[in-house]
């Protein structure tokens, strides 16, 4: 169950994120089949199943699917925090291609047999979290599911050019305040892709290299909604590396 509540501060909207409700995607948005391009990673060197070789390179004889012009690889996770949660990231789909840009999968895990309420609903699971710099943006690509992973989607973005996956313009998020409850040992997971922000600046061509940090942060409201200064909160973050295919 999720429960929502108004910001004391006065409404409106910000300038990037989507209108969302609490357990759909973002209104105004359509869905159609999301095409992958191959399996997710957890490590820096594409993984065990991906033909890393251990050094946190990714080896040069790689098969990719059709059209692939960037990988994508976890370099990084931090530690749990303090509470009685434990988040994770993974890659869905570690491919930028014409059908799909990079997926990532969220999973927060509860620690305690007891159900816990954390929030704020959206960012917890990297929902329109952007990277330390700006640049990125992860947008949802399911609903949030604490009863098995969710179907996936991909939405229907303005983009600025087709297979780019670069947003043209803004969107808006609603000013609101929200939690989502995980069920004691249970999980909470979603699906979301990584976009370029509309007002990125300093890019160098259609999708930019680098490593790229995300982190948000989770508040326990489990003994109810007290503020942000009576409720037990930690940060929690990841590091993403990305690495143009050669095409050659």
């Amino acid at each position: 169950m999720q429960h929502r509540r108004a910001l004391l501060r006065a409404a409106g909207v910000i300038g990037l994120a989507g209108l969302a409700g609490c357990t759909g995607l973002a209104n105004g948005t359509t869905e159609r089949p999301l095409t992958d391009g191959g399996t997710g990673t957890d490590d820096a060197d594409g993984g065990p199943d991906d033909g890393g070789d251990g050094d946190g390179t990714r080896p040069s004889d790689r098969e990719y699917p059709p059209g692939a012009t960037h990988e994508a690889a976890i370099a990084s996770q931090d530690a749990a925090p303090e509470l009685p949660i434990s988040p994770r990231v993974s890659l869905a789909n570690p491919y930028v291609t014409d059908g799909s840009p990079v997926v990532l999968r969220v999973d927060v895990e509860n620690d305690t047999d007891e159900p816990v309420m954390i929030g704020e609903y959206r960012p917890v699971v990297f929902h329109y979290v952007r990277d330390a710099d700006g640049t990125f943006v992860w947008y949802p690509h399911s609903d949030r599911s604490t009863s098995g992973e969710p179907d996936r989607a991909l939405p229907d973005l303005d983009l600025a050019d087709e297979g780019c996956w670069r947003l043209a313009s803004g969107i808006a998020q609603t000013m609101e305040y929200g939690t989502v409850e995980i069920p004691g040992s249970g999980t909470l997971t979603t699906f979301v892709g990584l976009y370029v922000t509309h007002d990125a600046s300093g890019i160098d061509g259609c999708f930019p290299t680098g490593t790229a940090r995300f982190e948000t942060t989770y508040t326990d409201h489990t003994g109810g909604i007290a503020g942000d200064e009576e409720s037990p909160s930690a940060k929690w973050g990841f590091d993403l590396s990305i690495e143009a295919i050669d095409s050659a």
